[in-house]
């Protein structure tokens, strides 16, 4: 596969497109009920928590929002790994063996498209949140900001099923890691502030790489809840950055021997 890396990832990444609007119920639609569900039922329902003596953000939709917007991007994650293994098994990365694209072309046409692919729910579920109660300090200068780190997110975050795939060469592998999504949800701040969750949970915030990522959110919309924003901002670039590289550490050699075998 000898050719341009750029015409190749774009030709490709139309051709996930193509793909994902034939098939939108994983790629576009789940992103945006689930999410859709938590801001408008679960917010309201618990709307009277935002009411406890300290607690940070009001309404409580606004205090759920960041967490939300981040959500997004971790439903459907197994959609394009395990659309990688199917074009393995079905035939098609041998076919592209006889066109001008590189490898690197076809794992950067699956990133971009699951960067892209949680633009619309991001954008719906912001237009919810704000008119649910959420704000943004940070202007025009923050949505674009919030569409930044969630597109990031859902690329790192991604890679965790491009691992799981790529390891098993099992397509459907990716698609049994969906409950870790809500388990990292619940073991962070999007809920509930640190001080009222147990003693044991608020440890495990701590150390949930999405509770670093979503302070970042946070302190766009609302400010941090503690510290600077610039700190909020420079932690979770930092989180979103790690696990990007150590993700696709494993993903690019796995990826290689799959399309040199």
């Amino acid at each position: 596969m000898n050719g341009a890396v750029v015409p190749g990832t774009v030709a490709l990444l139309r051709r996930n497109l193509r793909e994902g609007v034939r098939s939108p119920v994983i790629a576009f639609i789940f992103p945006v009920l689930f999410p859709l569900f938590l801001i408008t039922l679960v917010a309201s329902s618990y709307e009277r928590m935002a009411f406890i003596p300290g607690f940070p953000v009001r309404p409580y939709a606004a205090y759920m929002a960041p967490g939300l917007l981040l959500f997004t991007g971790m439903m459907g994650s197994g959609y394009s790994a395990t659309a990688l293994m199917l074009d393995a098994q079905t035939g098609f990365l041998d076919r592209l063996r006889l066109q001008p694209v590189r490898p690197l072309s076809i794992l950067l046409s699956r990133l971009l498209f699951d960067a892209i692919r949680v633009i619309p729910a991001v954008a719906v579920v912001l237009v919810v949140s704000v008119v649910l109660g959420a704000r943004i300090d940070h202007g025009w200068l923050g949505v674009l900001g919030l569409l930044v780190f969630c597109c990031v997110w859902s690329v790192a975050y991604g890679g965790l099923f491009y691992v799981v795939a790529l390891r098993t060469g099992n397509p459907q592998a990716p698609l049994a890691m969906a409950p870790l999504s809500v388990l990292l949800l619940f073991a962070s701040p999007a809920a509930a502030p640190p001080f009222l969750l147990q003693d044991w949970l608020e440890t495990v915030s701590a150390w949930n790489p999405f509770t670093y990522v979503i302070e970042g959110l946070r302190a766009l919309m609302t400010g941090p809840l503690e510290g600077s924003t610039d700190t909020a901002l420079l932690r979770a670039g930092l989180v979103l950055l790690v696990l990007t590289v150590l993700t696709q550490l494993i993903v690019v050699p796995s990826f290689r021997r799959l399309v040199e075998d």
